[in-house]
């Protein structure tokens, strides 16, 4: 986005963030979760703390990996 406060600093890619955070950083996003069954279970234990774990595959460079978050409650 032209107007972003980030544009300046990623001139590369114009100011998305998915290439540094996954490819340079190895940190993995979470989009399009279905939450919903977890949320049910947390309702139901009225217990609302888990641990997220995600471990994408192994490529040099990859911005992109199947769906396998797990929450450990």
């Amino acid at each position: 986005m032209p107007d972003s406060e980030f544009a300046a600093s990623a001139v590369d890619d114009a100011g998305m963030m998915h290439q540094e955070l996954i490819a340079s950083l190895g940190m993995p996003l979470g989009e399009l979760w279905r939450l919903d069954a977890l949320a049910a279970a947390c309702a139901q234990d009225q217990r609302w703390q888990c641990l997220v774990v995600v471990k994408p595959l192994h490529l040099e460079g990859g911005v992109g990996s199947p769906a396998n978050a797990t929450a450990l409650r």
